[in-house]
């Protein structure tokens, strides 16, 4: 689940630089750019989730791409919208976050797994 974003549409990040908080089943996290440039766009906003390995944000290294990085977002299928407090609903479990990808889309490092005893 995204908590927030730090960066905003059309801010310059740094390789290393957080651009988001997502929170895991034990605690919040930041997530870091894997690359500089421009963050395009949003793919998954604040209170969205989705799946290990999906884009949650487009990086581009010039303005000009910014339009194209733009449609190949809305291509994508949209994220799971954020679920109301009071739903009664199990949520999914918690996810770690794809990191905002360069262009084409790249999957982040794995993330561990964390191991459940029964």
């Amino acid at each position: 689940k995204i908590v927030s974003w730090l960066k905003n549409p059309g801010d310059r990040v740094a390789k290393g630089e957080s651009v988001a908080i997502v929170e895991s089943d034990k605690a919040d996290m930041d997530v870091e750019a894997f690359d500089e440039g421009i963050l395009a766009t949003i793919v998954v906003p604040e209170g969205g989730m989705t799946g290990v390995g999906n884009a949650i944000a487009y990086l581009v290294d010039q303005e000009s791409e910014i339009e194209a990085a733009k449609a190949q977002a809305g291509s994508a299928a949209p994220p799971a919208a954020p679920q109301a407090a009071d739903d009664n609903t199990t949520p999914p479990p918690p996810t770690a976050p794809a990191a905002i990808e360069a262009k084409p889309a790249a999957p982040a490092a794995p993330a561990a797994t964390p191991s459940r005893s029964r």
